[in-house]
C-alpha cells in the first residue's frame, strides 16, 4: 500500500512537472547577448522558432556619413531570435531611414549565410556586392567597415570573413585587402 501510494506521489509530481513545462512557450534567451552568434549556423536558423513578439533586443548597425569620412552607429529594436549576427546584416543591406546617413552596401545585394567559428564571423554574401559595387577606395573601406563593426558588435565576435557566392575574395573593388579575416576599426567611427 505504501509503495502503491509512494508511486501515484512521484506519477502525480512527475505529470505536474511536465505540465508546467509545457506551459512555458518562450525559450530563454539572455536579451543583452547577441553573444550567442556561434550558434548561428544555417542549421540552426531553419529549425529554431521565432520568440515571443514582445521581447525584444537591441542591434547596432554602421552606416556612412553623407560626405564618406566615417561610419555612424544606429541602434536598433528588433524581436529577439535565434540568429541576432544574421538579422543585424540583414538591417544592414536594408540601409538606414536617417537622412544625415547613407547605406554603404551595394543595392540588391543579398546575404547568403552566416557562420560563426572560434570568434571568427564567416558571412556569405551573393556576387551583387562586386558586381554592383560602383564606389572608390573611401567607399569600399566604409563598405567594409560596415560589415566587420556591425558584426563585432557582438562580444563573441573577433573578426570577420567577407565571403562572395560561398569564397574568400581579395577585393571588393580593388582597394581593400579581404582575403584574411578582418579586425574592428575604431578609427573611421564618428565619435
Amino acid at each position: 500500500m505504501k509503495n502503491n501510494l509512494r508511486l501515484l506521489i512521484m506519477a502525480f509530481l512527475l505529470s505536474l512537472a511536465f505540465l508546467v513545462a509545457g506551459c512555458d512557450n518562450s525559450a530563454p534567451v539572455n536579451q543583452t547577448a547577441p553573444a550567442t552568434p556561434e550558434k548561428v549556423t544555417e542549421q540552426s536558423q531553419q529549425t529554431n522558432t521565432a520568440s515571443s513578439p514582445d521581447r525584444t533586443m537591441q542591434l547596432v548597425v554602421y552606416h556612412a556619413t553623407k560626405d564618406a569620412m566615417y561610419l555612424v552607429p544606429e541602434a536598433y529594436k528588433v524581436p529577439v531570435n535565434s540568429h541576432p549576427a544574421r538579422t543585424a546584416i540583414e538591417l544592414l543591406l536594408a540601409g538606414t531611414k536617417n537622412p544625415e546617413l547613407v547605406s554603404v552596401m551595394p543595392s540588391g545585394t543579398k546575404v547568403k549565410n552566416l557562420t560563426v567559428k572560434d570568434h571568427i564571423a564567416y558571412v556569405d554574401f551573393d556576387d551583387k556586392l562586386i558586381k554592383k559595387n560602383v564606389g572608390g577606395s573611401a567607399s569600399e573601406t566604409l563598405l567594409v567597415g560596415a560589415i566587420v563593426n556591425t558584426l563585432t558588435e557582438f562580444p563573441d565576435i573577433h573578426k570577420v570573413q567577407i565571403l562572395v557566392e560561398g569564397k574568400k575574395i581579395e577585393t571588393i573593388s580593388g582597394h581593400m585587402d579581404t582575403s584574411e579575416p578582418l579586425s574592428r576599426s575604431e578609427r573611421i567611427i564618428k565619435k
